[in-house]
């Protein structure tokens, strides 16, 4: 009957709370996605709980808040439960950020909380006032208000597990209020601690869940936020990197387009395919994709883009997903392209070449390495080569799904996408990926055979706001570029 009093209570508090609580502030949490899905971070001087399970990334993910407070300039403190605070050091130092220093300067810090039943346990009853005056102490000595408490359930296993705990955990949780601490506690999903003690429903004012996910025997980590009080928040399941660059969350969902156009135009580098799109090229900030058989002659024209962007003065990120660096250089000097010449050191560093092996990552992982990257570099063009590569027929709908968000997160930012796409010998001529739906400039190449030789022809699918040809045009690939034929009085090249 008390505990059934006590959950009641509890409840009240939280619908009180819920009520009555005017629009919270939020507090950054040094990862902007999240900042954002969180509509300007954590609740200000209130407590945030961070629920996974094993290697999910909640310390990560609380030890960049608590990074970032220091690297503010804003004194924080750390209470761990589980790991000592020396492995903590070690972990943020891996994750680039000069914890040891911030420690030296007295900005922050860490507490071992790590449980001591001769020291928190009073007879048969549990309670926390030397833990809460131990902490307090610390806020007090530091001027701080922001505060982690990690691995918060390695309690639990030390004291009795009754209703005990629960009151005192929501203690913790009006004394963090009281102290007007902007708190992230972090607890697993181990005996359902979370659950059991009414944090998620009733004590914690955010709670963000993690968790793995395996697809196709590639993982990916996921984030969702339950449940913010005083505040808005994104609804979806978000996915983020985890690596030694840190925690990356980018909001890949969303309900709005709001893509920027712009009246200014690329040139392609190949003569004879701007006047095919009414003598300009394709419009910065727009989606083109080159689709055709192997042989015909896609990366070619993504290199020949690459290289006339950066002759122009553009930034350029390249991805190749089937050629090292030194192969499509050296490929693509057969057609008179100098790559090398944009490549720093050496070159005007306009161009950065990246390849990387798609099969070892999901769909999930390429967007947010790609967006990470082009967050870093801000380039004015991203090639995609091939954007086929990126998975399979068995993952087709979470590829095209995948394809759209990146091309329409590229388009959001102002950034021109090129995607190459290998059409196979069966295909028709029809894509697989079915993104033409969101693509402002499709270009199909094929190979037929004519008699005892092979043609390379070229059409423009489609070109949104540009006045394009209608005409099937022939092109050859030589020793100073793409060289695209007139077509001949009957209508086919010559």
């Amino acid at each position: 009957m008390a505990e059934r009093d006590s959950s009641a209570t509890e409840q009240a508090r939280g619908e009180d709370a819920e009520h009555h609580r005017k629009a919270t502030p939020g507090a950054l949490t040094g990862i902007e996605g999240l900042d954002f899905i969180l509509d300007g971070g954590v609740p200000a001087g209130q407590p945030t709980l961070l629920r996974g399970g094993p290697g999910s990334g909640k310390t990560a993910i609380a030890m960049t808040f608590f990074c970032h407070g220091l690297s503010q300039g804003e004194p924080s403190v750390l209470a761990t439960f589980d790991e000592s605070p020396e492995a903590l050091t070690r972990h943020a130092e891996a994750l680039g950020f000069p914890l040891r220093q911030y420690l030296d300067q007295g900005l922050g810090r860490i507490l071992d909380m790590r449980p001591d039943r001769s020291e928190l346990v009073a007879g048969e009853a549990f309670e926390l006032t030397a833990l809460l005056a131990r902490i307090g102490h610390a806020l007090d000595a530091l001027g701080a208000h922001r505060l982690v408490l990690d691995a918060i359930d390695g309690m639990d296993e030390s004291f009795r597990a009754d209703s005990s705990l629960r009151a005192e955990l929501a203690r913790v949780f009006d004394w963090i209020r009281e102290r007007d601490a902007t708190t992230i506690l972090t607890a697993g999903e181990e005996n359902d601690f979370s659950r059991r003690y009414g944090l998620e429903e009733y004590i914690a004012d955010c709670v963000i869940l993690l968790k793995q996910e395996i697809r196709q025997r590639r993982m990916t980590r996921l984030l969702r936020i339950l449940k913010r009080r005083g505040g808005g928040h994104g609804t979806n399941e978000f996915p983020f990197l985890l690596d030694q660059e840190g925690v990356f969350l980018a909001p890949v969902t969303g309900t709005r387009l709001e893509a920027r156009p712009s009246a200014e135009r690329h040139g392609t580098g190949i003569a004879g395919l701007d006047a095919m799109l009414g003598g300009g090229g394709p419009y910065r900030g727009s989606s083109v994709m080159v689709s055709g058989q192997s042989g015909t002659g896609k990366t070619t024209f993504a290199a020949a883009f690459a290289d006339a962007a950066c002759r122009a003065g553009d930034r350029v990120l390249y991805l190749s997903f089937e050629e090292s660096t030194e192969e499509l250089l050296r490929n693509q000097r057969s057609v008179g392209l100098e790559l090398a010449e944009h490549i720093a050191p050496h070159g005007s560093g306009r161009l950065s070449l990246q390849p990387l092996l798609a099969v070892e990552l999901g769909w999930e992982e390429h967007l947010l390495r790609i967006m990470r990257a082009v967050q870093e570099q801000q380039p004015a063009v991203v090639v995609l080569d091939p954007a086929s590569a990126l998975g399979d027929a068995t993952e087709s709908r979470q590829g095209k799904e995948m394809l759209l968000r990146l091309f329409y997160l590229l388009k959001r930012e102002g950034v021109t996408v090129l995607a190459t796409e290998l059409l196979s010998d069966y295909s028709g001529g029809v894509s697989r990926l079915d993104v033409s739906s969101i693509i402002d400039v499709w270009i199909k190449l094929s190979r037929p055979e004519d008699g005892r030789n092979l043609r390379r022809l070229l059409n423009v699918v489609k070109a949104r706001g540009l006045p394009t040809s209608d005409q099937i045009r022939g092109f050859e690939l030589t020793h100073d570029g793409v060289y695209i034929t007139e077509p001949s009085p009957q209508g086919r090249p010559c």
